[in-house]
């Protein structure tokens, strides 16, 4: 039976390291433990939907919905040991010209589902052709924003 045990734990190493795991480790995708891929997270300022985020294995495609302009990027993401919270950093993908950041953005969540959540800090900068001149390339705060998760 021993012979079995080492057998199986060895794959589910193998496939852990393989796909990048290990929390703050600044790999892009998942931290291994929480895994956003596949799922969808809304973005409200009061109660507006501002963007919608779609999340892949490593990518994730933010979506402003006032204009419906789609910024491709890569995502890091670490949920917090012991708290209900999670930190998102979101990077503009190295061929675009109209990109979105979103770095520190700390969500705290309302229960141990996940589902929503309010964001306590962080910052979202935008630049683009296309954008107003006050916002393009300006940090912007995101503390008080709302989020809510949506899993296929």
């Amino acid at each position: 039976m021993k012979f079995f045990s080492v057998l199986f734990l060895l794959p589910v190493t193998t496939v852990g390291l393989l796909s990048g795991c290990g929390g703050g480790s600044g790999k892009s995708g998942d931290d291994g433990n929480v895994s956003l891929s596949g799922q969808q997270v809304s973005l409200f300022e009061g109660g507006t939907m501002l963007y919608r985020l779609q999340f892949g294995a490593q990518d994730a495609d933010v979506i402003r919905m006032e204009t419906r302009t789609v910024y491709d990027g890569v995502y890091t993401y670490r949920f917090n040991e012991g708290a209900n919270s999670g930190i998102l950093n979101i990077s503009p993908a190295s061929n675009s010209v109209a990109a979105c950041s979103m770095r520190d953005v700390n969500i705290s969540f309302d229960d141990s589902a996940r589902d929503t959540g309010v964001i306590v800090a962080g910052t979202i900068t935008e630049t683009g052709p296309d954008l107003d001149f006050s916002i393009d390339g300006v940090p912007r705060p995101m503390a008080g924003w709302t989020c809510r998760v949506h899993r296929d």
